[in-house]
């Protein structure tokens, strides 16, 4: 069933915005009493289409829904050639994550003009919404800006924070091993050059845990992918 994130008034009508109620009606064609699935506020209420023109939609009741990981998790990604951003917070709103920080550090290629970057936040917060309406989920991620990989944000912080490093693939014992249910966890991944050996121990000192993603070296994006993916099936076993 197709689900939206959208406001609930007090009552029960629902108001999508523009793009969600062009969805509705063109590409969806649904048509009178087509139900949909709405969240609100962190809840999920079956909704059910009462007319057109104007659009109508009025909330049923509300259903379970528990899918969300008990503990947050933050992916600090850095800067990436081509559309492999848009992958990346895609598949990372797919499987779970909480917060996505974007990175620039001394190995990015890729930088964002000012003039661009609310563009390019406001086309990453439109994938994050579809993502999780696709995959069902509770809340949209938050992405928190664009940050140098000097001056992270408080918010990029959490109870356990990993950096992961290429030079310790042959630590396979390593992997996530501090990752316990009820602490959250920041992953940081890098550029496609890597980091530098000054940056991990800059961020050693801030309290990251270097950490292997396996023997095999891997592109950014397959690493954000796979590194959300292990800490997933860790906190959800």
């Amino acid at each position: 069933m197709q689900r939206y994130f959208a406001n609930i008034d007090n009552n029960y009508f629902v108001h999508l915005n523009p793009d969600d109620e062009h969805h509705v009606s063109h590409v969806m064609r649904m048509k009178k009493n087509d139900e949909i699935e709405v969240v609100n506020e962190g809840k999920v209420f079956l909704c059910r289409i009462e007319d057109f023109n104007p659009l109508r939609i009025v909330a049923i009741h509300e259903m379970e829904n528990d899918v969300e990981l008990k503990e947050d998790i933050t992916l600090l990604f850095a800067l990436t050639k081509g559309d492999k951003i848009d992958l990346v917070i895609q598949k990372a709103t797919e499987l779970g994550v909480k917060k996505v920080a974007l990175i620039e550090s001394e190995r990015t290629v890729v930088t964002y003009q000012d003039k661009d970057q609310e563009k390019k936040l406001a086309r990453f917060n439109r994938i994050m919404k579809e993502a999780s309406e696709q995959s069902h989920r509770l809340v949209v991620p938050t992405l928190l800006g664009i940050y140098n990989l000097k001056r992270l944000p408080k918010e990029a912080f959490s109870d356990l924070n990993y950096v992961a490093y290429e030079k310790d693939a042959h630590d396979t014992d390593s992997i996530f091993s501090k990752v316990t249910k009820g602490k959250s966890v920041s992953i940081l991944i890098g550029p496609e050059g890597g980091f530098s050996e000054q940056e991990i121990a800059r961020l050693v000192e801030q309290g990251f845990i270097r950490t292997s993603l396996g023997k095999r070296i891997l592109r950014a994006e397959t690493a954000a992918i796979y590194a959300l993916s292990v800490l997933g099936y860790i906190l959800e076993k």
